[in-house]
């Protein structure tokens, strides 16, 4: 199954993006506010206290080797019960539907790829129990030196 039999899309938030879920929109806003006139605020910027509301949804992901490989350092517990997920655990080697892993996958590449934060709706996604659900993610740069991708964060939304 393919990322387009399974409508996924994941796709850089510009002007025209348009949020279901308003819990995306106030996260996008928060790391914007961040970012001060930057690509992206640096890890010790980001406190997941002022995170809350979020938490049981949010990733910290690091990316590895110049954002080839992407690996967890952080999830919430919302998370964990969806996909069995653990800390440290490298995304590729996540044991979770196929297409789930190839959409997550995309969506990192591509927010380290073009530094800015990346919108998906994901349709028919399945849980670790293989129940079908609908999500809406975002997840967002962070950059140490004010130039590369070091680390994303993820927010997945439930929106069935």
């Amino acid at each position: 199954m393919t990322l387009e039999d399974t409508t996924r899309r994941n796709r850089v938030i510009d002007d025209t993006s348009v949020f279901e879920n308003p819990a995306i929109g106030r996260l996008v806003a928060q790391w914007e506010n961040l970012c001060d006139g930057r690509i992206a605020p640096r890890r010790a910027e980001v406190d997941p206290l002022d995170l809350f509301e979020f938490l049981p949804g949010i990733a910290m992901i690091k990316a590895i080797d110049d954002g080839v490989s992407f690996q967890f350092s952080l999830i919430g517990t919302g998370l964990a019960k969806l996909y069995g997920l653990v800390t440290r655990q490298v995304v590729s080697q996540v044991d979770c539907p196929p297409e789930n892993r190839e959409a997550l996958l995309d969506a990192l590449t591509l927010c380290v790829a073009s530094k800015k934060p990346v919108h998906g709706i994901w349709r028919k996604a399945r849980t670790l129990k293989l129940a079908q659900i609908d999500l809406e993610v975002v997840f967002v740069p962070i950059s140490e030196d004010g130039k590369e991708v070091s680390r994303i964060l993820g927010y997945h939304a439930v929106l069935n």
